[in-house]
């Protein structure tokens, strides 16, 4: 099937094998650039759903899957089979690594880093500034160490539940879980369980059971330490 209205600006580079729905704009050029300034990149075997808007100065990897209408900003980084789900956002100067998953309706701010093979659920929101707007924003951030200034860092194989909602600079450590809907204001430890708002330790990941029954205690998250 011919994907109609498709948009391809200048600077644009694909890989092998793209899949490109309907209404697809790559390379689309941010404001104060012309067409084409900016180089897009992405890998073999893309996946694009039909609205998807891919901003030039991206550099993403191999099998990259969009969700319906999903948005990429500007000067990021995107690794290697990372998919981002339906309505969500992506701003400008993000890091994200290998097999991350981000789901649908995420808002995703500037300079938020997040490790490979994190798991962001539905309708997440990261933060970049204590007190917007701020007029020192745009011109000097991120400064490193300087919390205001910067989005989360969640690391490698952190969980991110429904809902959540990730203040400026706040680390969220290996393997952690951030329950749904909770309103994470300190860093989280590795490996523990944090609820409420504002989120609380409450036990370790070790410590979790099912209530099902398809798994023993400390089992459910047994597959994040493949």
């Amino acid at each position: 099937m011919k994907h109609r209205n498709v948009v391809i600006f200048k600077g644009v580079k694909i890989g092998a094998k793209p899949t490109l729905e309907d209404f697809v704009i790559l390379g689309k050029p941010p404001k104060g650039f012309n067409d084409g300034q900016l180089v897009l990149t992405i890998g073999d075997y893309p996946v694009i759903r039909s609205g998807t808007i891919i901003y030039a100065g991206n550099k993403i990897g191999h099998h990259f899957v969009t969700g319906d209408n999903a948005r990429v900003r500007e000067k990021n980084t995107i690794r290697n089979n990372v998919s981002i789900g339906t309505n969500s956002v992506i701003e400008c100067g993000c890091k994200i690594g290998d097999n991350v998953r981000i789901h649908s309706n995420c808002f995703i701010c500037e300079y938020t880093t997040i490790e490979e093979s994190a798991w962001i659920g539905p309708q997440v929101t990261t933060l970049n500034v204590l007190h917007p707007p701020c007029p020192m924003f745009k011109d000097h951030a991120p400064i490193a160490r300087k919390s205001c200034l910067n989005g989360p860092i969640i690391k490698r194989r952190a969980i991110i539940g429904a809902g959540s909602i990730i203040m400026p600079g706040i680390i969220i450590g290996e393997r952690a879980v951030v329950g749904a809907g909770a309103l994470v204001n300190r860093n989280v430890d590795p490996n523990t369980v944090v609820v409420g708002s504002p989120a609380k330790p409450l036990k370790t990941v070790k410590e979790l059971g099912c209530p099902l029954g398809f798994y023993q205690t400390g089992e459910v998250y047994s597959w994040l330490k493949k």
